[in-house]
């Protein structure tokens, strides 16, 4: 059996301490003892004083995840991979809505590592960024996480140490709601990811060496724009871990009706993703439910989770394409019926109806907080592409390859105030920026009252992007740029909540 935190604290405080206490203070008060106390004959496996988390009959953990360093060879190049469960992406964590989480991360690599729970809310201190949240899992250790789950959804874990994620520590997390609104016949997580063409300090050494990146031809473009500019071609991109050569492939019932959850848990890339033959209606982003809208196709930005219901009325077999924005290659996989066999189509991908992205949504409900803004920020996104260097209002946060002069400066709340950030984007770039420890609102769109809730946001170049939120969950939380190369360099002000003179005095 199970114990709750409130009924150990019972256990321990009405049964296991008394006893042990009883057994220490046996014999009159102030007795002599000829004979020194011994234990009794039998000593229980696991007295009051040596109970942990971990221990039996209270808690165990319900995943555990061995990380490693692994080769890793895809698209004619060879990496060091740094792998949960040895694949890429890791090992699942699937929950239901109100349970615990409990997962013990091994450290089996030979450098630190630390984890991050894209998208969750939780105690800041248990977040995953390191000298924000916590201290690195160093090598060779163990850490356990524990608390609970107030939301449904998809979400992913993955590293945040470094470049780590971007060399496969990552994998998929999903919560089950407790009172699912929708039917389909199919629940698939699709996690999109790229796969880089050398090891991270060759990569950043060659984009900071001044040399102008080869034109690509043909690549792809979000709608009524030209030039989305990315920092590293790709050699490839794979589909739940498949490459193009042998994709990913599901084999459904004609008649049935999907749920895919796709996972952008690439380090750079944004996707533009459609399937032959198929619109689909987007119902949830970020694990936050929307008001159905029906696309052709979609724009993911990195780090983003997109869920949508598509209905297959017909036999056949439906080629999934993710095309890379600013590149040209595309990431494939395949739904077939099970009367048809699955083949796959290879060629570039029309994008002939309609878009979906964040600025077609709604939410499902109001979403504003009913009261004035208390606090507002400008956020500055910057930076300059032949030294690459990205700050957040002209500073670089202290990460491995940070600009000169790194600084740890931060935005401060206080708890209870609504926040608005004000993201003005100068730069030559879009930035997926991702917000811990909170959803917010993105202003601007069809209908603010109805404003679409998220926890990652596309801020196309030369424009602006307002959010909101609510600061409900006190600690200090990472606010950054989710393209790996920017943030590796520094492209992160984390949001800090302090209190004012007269709390400090209380």
């Amino acid at each position: 059996m199970k114990l709750s935190r409130r009924d150990f604290v019972k256990t321990s405080a009405s049964g296991g301490l008394a006893a042990g206490a009883a057994t220490f203070i046996s014999g009159s008060a102030g007795a002599q003892q000829s004979q020194p106390v011994l234990p009794p004959a039998s000593v229980p496996q696991e007295t009051a004083c040596a109970q942990s988390l971990l221990g039996a009959g209270v808690a165990k953990p319900d995943f555990t995840l061995d990380v490693d360093e692994k080769p890793y060879s895809q698209y004619g190049v060879d990496l060091k991979g740094m792998l949960v469960g040895g694949t890429w992406p890791g090992t699942p964590i699937r929950y239901t809505e109100g349970d615990m989480f409990r997962v013990l991360i091994n450290n089996r690599m030979k450098q630190p590592t630390c984890i991050h729970w894209h998208g969750i809310l939780l105690p800041s201190l248990q977040d995953g960024v390191p000298e924000i949240a916590q201290l690195p899992i160093e090598a060779g250790t163990s850490q356990y996480y524990e608390f609970p789950l107030v939301q449904q959804g998809s979400y992913y874990y993955h590293s945040h140490l470094g470049l780590q994620e971007q060399y496969g520590l990552l994998g998929a997390l999903i919560i089950d709601p407790k009172d699912n609104p929708y039917s389909y016949d199919y629940d698939e997580v699709l996690m999109f990811s790229d796969i880089p063409p050398a090891e991270g300090g060759e990569i950043i050494k060659g984009l900071r060496s001044g040399r102008h990146r080869p034109e690509i031809k043909d690549a792809y473009e979000p709608p009524n724009s030209k030039d989305f500019d990315i920092d590293v071609v790709n050699a490839g991109y794979t589909l739940n871990g498949q490459p193009n050569s042998k994709p990913w492939t599901l084999t459904i019932k004609k008649g049935a009706r999907l749920r895919l959850r796709l996972i952008n848990s690439s380090g750079s890339t944004f996707f533009r993703i459609s399937i032959d033959g198929l619109k689909f209606s987007v119902i949830e982003v970020d694990g936050n439910r929307m008001q159905p809208v029906e696309g052709q196709n979609v724009i993911v930005p990195t780090s983003a989770r997109y869920d949508v219901l598509v209905d297959v009325p017909d036999s056949g077999s439906y080629t999934i394409h993710a095309a890379a924005l600013g590149d040209s290659k595309q990431c494939l996989g395949v739904i077939h019926t099970d009367d048809v066999k699955a083949s796959v189509n290879d060629k570039r991908p029309s994008f002939d109806g309609v878009t979906v992205d964040f600025r077609s949504l709604k939410s499902l409900e109001a979403s504003g907080f009913g009261r004035k803004v208390d606090r507002v920020y400008d956020v500055l996104l910057s930076g300059d592409m032949k030294a690459y260097e990205w700050m957040m209002n002209n500073h670089y946060w202290p990460e491995p390859y940070a600009g000169p002069d790194p600084q740890k400066t931060y935005l401060d709340v206080k708890q209870g105030e609504v926040v608005q950030l004000r993201m003005i984007n100068r730069s030559p770039m879009s930035h997926p920026m991702h917000l811990h420890g909170h959803t917010f609102r993105v202003l601007g769109g069809p209908d603010d009252d109805y404003a679409p809730v998220m926890d990652t946001v596309w801020v196309p170049k030369k424009q602006t992007v307002t959010i909101e939120f609510l600061a409900n969950n006190p600690g200090m939380w990472a606010y950054h740029c989710h393209n790996i190369w920017h943030l590796a360099v520094g492209m992160m002000q984390p949001v800090r909540y302090v209190v004012g003179e007269r709390e400090m005095l209380r």
